[in-house]
């Protein structure tokens, strides 16, 4: 049986005992060149699941006739390898280990980076020895993701280091969020590929820290829908995209770099902590007026954790007013109030897949499946 960590159903001779109308198929296809790429192992090919649901004729969920069947494939699953590396802050010893020790709870085989306990300042070592761990986990042919272990900052430092040609060319799946937005961009800039914003290793033993439902079901390739509150809707619409962006300090300092991806047609995610009202008001400020934010197909705001001003004169601004300021003028869907980000209980959603806004059922539905790159103007 499997845990809640991969995929919140437990599964018995492939049937779901919870809900006997769904059945799971596994399906094993070997990927292109597998005998060559993987060295003849079994292990690195194409997993895929097909989830089957009986509807009525009326197309709602039911019990009568009518069979839908969806193809997906898992991200990962027990007896996946997964790379460990720190492009940016050094990792606190003990936080890392419980993080490491609840990966390999989980059934997964970790692969440390060489210079992951490495500390240099503030950094996990100097940018050669957090580049070669980045770019030997992207060239592992074994691996088959690269989980990090924390953020901060570090990370664009090193995006003129690595072999970004290679990921683009052979993407592997990146897990993380904060600082490691800087290496989803660069890499959704030059390919279709899926980084899941999700936990960093030095938060998996602490389960408060995530919401495990949204993590398991990204892993297993399902969909996560989102339902939406009242307040949550700041313009009413409906949009379908490629999820884009992540941490809003990290995107708004790829501006001006060939790390920059386009957001045109782009369900636009953004999340921030420990920035002031005033400095979120100047980075979206400084979005705007770059044109990056010209064709997006809706945003999505995420977890801001905006703390007090230090200031004694003058007064702040509601961050929801300065979000108001920015975000309609684009007359698109604007959403708020996700809890994805660096925030407790945050959501687990695919930054490279698709999202599906639609106001009017207030919900919004993440697949894991990577979107194609638009084509530049």
């Amino acid at each position: 049986m499997e845990s809640d960590f991969h995929g919140g159903r437990k599964l018995v001779d492939g049937r779901d005992h919870r809900n006997p109308e769904k059945r799971r198929v596994l399906i094993v296809r070997a990927s292109r060149g597998a005998g060559a790429e993987h060295g003849g192992s079994d292990t690195r090919r194409q997993r895929w699941i097909v989830h089957t649901r009986r509807f009525s004729s009326a197309g709602a969920p039911g019990s009568i006739n009518k069979l839908a069947a969806t193809v997906v494939r898992e991200l990962l699953r027990r007896g996946d390898r997964v790379g460990v590396v720190a492009p940016g802050f050094a990792p606190q010893p003990d936080a890392l280990d419980a993080g490491l020790a609840a990966l390999r709870k989980r059934g997964f085989q970790v692969e440390e980076g060489t210079h992951l306990r490495e500390v240099e300042g503030y950094l996990a070592g100097d940018d050669r020895a957090r580049a070669a761990d980045l770019d030997a986990a992207i060239a592992s042919e074994s691996l088959n993701g690269i989980w990090f272990a924390r953020g901060g900052y570090g990370t664009a430092r090193l995006l003129d280091r690595i072999d970004l040609r290679r990921l683009a060319r052979r993407p592997k799946l990146l897990l993380g969020y904060s600082d490691v937005s800087a290496l989803a961009a660069a890499l959704l800039a030059r390919a279709p590929a899926l980084c899941l914003h999700a936990p960093m290793v030095t938060e998996l033993s602490r389960r408060e820290a995530f919401h495990a439902p949204s993590l398991a079901a990204m892993l297993a390739g399902r969909t996560v829908t989102r339902k939406l509150g009242a307040r949550d809707v700041l313009r009413k619409g409906r949009a379908r995209g490629r999820l884009m962006g992540g941490n809003l300090c990290v995107l708004t300092h790829l501006l001006g770099t060939p790390f920059m991806p386009s957001l045109r047609g782009a369900v636009l995610f953004l999340e921030d902590a420990g920035e002031e009202a005033y400095r979120v008001d100047r980075m979206l400020q400084h979005l705007r007026m770059s044109g990056a934010l010209r064709g997006v197909a809706a945003v999505l705001v995420g977890q801001l954790l905006v703390p007090e001003t230090r200031r004694a004169y003058p007064g702040d601004r509601d961050v929801a007013d300065v979000l108001r300021e920015h975000l309609l003028p684009l007359d698109v869907p604007v959403v708020t109030g996700l809890p994805v980000g660096h925030g407790a209980g945050k959501w687990t959603i695919p930054i490279g897949g698709r999202a599906t806004v639609d106001t009017s059922r207030r919900a919004i539905a993440f697949d894991p499946v990577p979107q194609p790159v638009p084509a530049r103007r």
